[in-house]
């Protein structure tokens, strides 16, 4: 039980630093074990807050790209985001609501569209994917499989 908890307060603590710069997609702050950063051919650097929004820039842009990178959730160290193991849709978030509205009444609300979800949590092994995925729950995914339009 004590690894277990080491390992749960070690993604904890490198997840939750804060980045100085801001989400050239959706504008949010970056989070330190959620960014995503793409290195254009012409040597221009487009960092995002996350995996979700680094996907949708490649998706709309029709510059080339040189290199992927993402965080390590674990280490909070770039990566080669090609080579990433993700979880999809975990209970883990970095992103407070965006889009959140109230019902006709004006007493309940709800979550509209947002960019960022499900979240996708990058990891440099299968294992430390599995044992995230085994406490947060969502679905453990290759970036080939992310990439398709």
């Amino acid at each position: 039980m004590r690894i277990i908890t080491s390992i749960a307060l070690a993604f904890l603590l490198s997840s939750c630093s804060r980045h100085a710069g801001f989400c050239q997609v959706c504008g949010r702050e970056e989070c330190k074990g959620f960014a995503f950063r793409i290195t254009l051919q012409n040597g221009k650097t487009v960092e995002t807050c996350c995996p979700r929004c680094g996907l949708e820039y490649l998706r709309t842009s029709k510059e080339p790209v040189r290199t992927l990178e993402v965080m390590n959730y674990a280490s909070g160290q770039w990566m080669d985001a090609t080579r990433a193991i993700y979880v999809s849709g975990s209970d883990v978030s970095h992103c407070a609501m965006k889009d959140v509205r109230h019902d006709a009444y004006g007493c309940c609300y709800y979550k509209g569209f947002d960019r960022c979800e499900p979240s996708l949590i990058a990891f440099v092994s299968q294992a430390d994917a599995a044992t995230f995925n085994k406490q947060h729950g969502g679905s453990i995914v290759e970036y080939d499989k992310l990439a398709r339009p």
